[in-house]
């Protein structure tokens, strides 16, 4: 349960925190021009707090926590008072409005940028990139790739975690390239290149996965099977179990880890095995019952035991920068973040990648929740990656979007003359029904992952 809170916590704050960030952007700069805001709202349809400034501008936090708006005193919308046409969006220049637009995008990248440099002061830890296992027969298995080498470069530019190697895979997707990874041995700490052709490289559409198709699986240390902590009225509080057993296997079948037992428990909701546990020295089997959780339409297994584990040191990079350090490698960080979107978008433009690719608005819960359970830096890190996406989706030049509106303000600037008015609702018209294809398209993709 506190999960499931924890989880809809993350979701509210990561729409509050983005949309807001956005909409501020637009807010910030209209007021910095001269153009009167009318309406500031996070938040669709009814009202549920509505306040004034001295300005004249509302603010509402609205029912619908889906997005927000900024609305600006503009002729094209409702009748403008002539002691405020000074103060109209419509009246202003190209290069004020053009100013207006870019700031909500903008504000999502600055956004962006300081959580990381947040996130280089405070400091974080990465997992060493180790290969756990190579697929034989596989992309990296002709390479030479082997288990237990730390990959420590691709392409010749260093990577630190498994994160920084999904980066540096990306723009290898739907291109017949080579691909070049160095490789550190654990013992001699000799290092060797491997080139990976890629020319029969397939990645999965529906849920792409760079590593595991090139044939790498990352090391994952063996977490023991002990129960530490038992949840307040689950299934295991139900049950025989007890904290400190040791399960040694289920339904006669072994369990070798921590990961088996709960892989085992989430395939079966509702049935009752017997568990076979070490307790205090002793072997004792007896039956437990398994219950269910349902998310998203889909049932699994859930007992309601925990483990305690740390990976090994050898196997954690702690990574802390001085404020002036931090700025540069926060900098890089979105960067590399941004680039990452817009080639995702031009390969998907190109046919290089599917837009099976896409995620929609359910894998963006489910991120958002599973990150705040996950502690307060990784929701920090998701944040920061979320905003800038949202930053660089509404750049595109789509009518509609942000991008739509430059675009639009850049033709009349060629001009030296507006776009009739019926021309840019008909482009919006067209632009709001390949949104709502895309949407669909990503709501689709996400049904079908579960």
């Amino acid at each position: 349960m506190l999960s499931f809170v924890i989880g809809i916590a993350g979701i509210l704050l990561t729409i509050f925190f983005v949309v807001g960030v956005h909409e501020f952007g637009h807010f910030f700069v209209a007021r910095l021009v001269g153009i009167k805001v009318l309406r500031f709202s996070m938040g669709f349809g009814k009202a549920l707090f509505r306040w004034h400034d001295k300005k004249g501008t509302e603010y509402v936090i609205a029912a619908i926590p889906l997005g927000g708006y900024v609305k600006m005193l503009d002729e094209n919308e409702d009748p403008v008072d002539k002691s405020e046409l000074h103060l109209a969006y419509n009246r202003q220049p190209v290069y004020k409005r053009a100013a207006v637009v870019i700031a909500g995008p903008f504000f999502n990248l600055l956004f962006a940028f300081l959580l990381y440099w947040l996130m280089f002061i405070v400091g974080f830890t990465v997992i060493v990139p180790v290969i756990g296992k190579i697929t034989p027969h596989s992309i990296a298995a002709d390479a030479g790739l082997k288990p237990n080498q730390e990959i420590v470069r691709i392409d010749n530019k260093s990577v630190l975690s498994w994160t920084s190697i999904s980066i540096r895979l990306m723009p290898h997707i739907g291109e017949k390239s080579v691909l070049t990874i160095e490789t550190k041995n654990p013992v001699s700490s000799h290092t060797q290149s491997h080139r990976l052709d890629l020319s029969g490289w397939q990645v999965n559409d529906l849920q792409p996965e760079p590593l595991e198709s090139l044939g790498i699986i990352p090391l994952e240390p063996v977490i023991p099977s002990v129960i530490t902590k038992i949840e307040p009225n689950s299934p295991a509080a139900k049950s025989s179990l007890k904290p400190a057993d040791k399960i040694i296997s289920i339904n006669d079948q072994p369990i070798n880890s921590w990961n088996e037992a709960m892989a085992f428990i989430t395939l079966h909701p509702d049935q009752s095995f017997p568990f076979t546990i070490k307790r205090n020295g002793k072997i004792e089997t007896f039956f437990v019952n398994i219950g269910s959780k349902t998310r998203y339409f889909k049932k699994f297994g859930y007992l309601g035991i925990e483990t305690q584990f740390e990976w090994p040191l050898n196997l954690r990079r702690h990574v802390q920068y001085r404020p002036i350090e931090a700025l540069s490698h926060a900098l890089q960080n979105t960067y590399d973040f941004t680039y990452l979107n817009f080639l995702v978008f031009e390969k998907m433009l190109t046919g290089k990648m599917s837009l099976k690719s896409l995620g929609g608005p359910i894998t963006i819960f489910a991120s958002a929740g599973g990150a705040l359970n996950s502690g307060l830096l990784p929701f920090v890190s998701f944040l920061a990656f979320l905003s800038i996406s949202i930053g660089i989706i509404n750049i595109l030049p789509i009518p509609g979007l942000d991008g739509g509106h430059l675009l639009f303000q850049f033709i009349e600037f060629a001009i030296r003359r507006p776009i009739p008015l019926r021309i840019q609702f008909f482009f919006y018209r067209l632009g709001i029904i390949l949104l709502f294809l895309l949407i669909t398209q990503a709501l689709v993709n996400d049904i079908l992952r579960l």
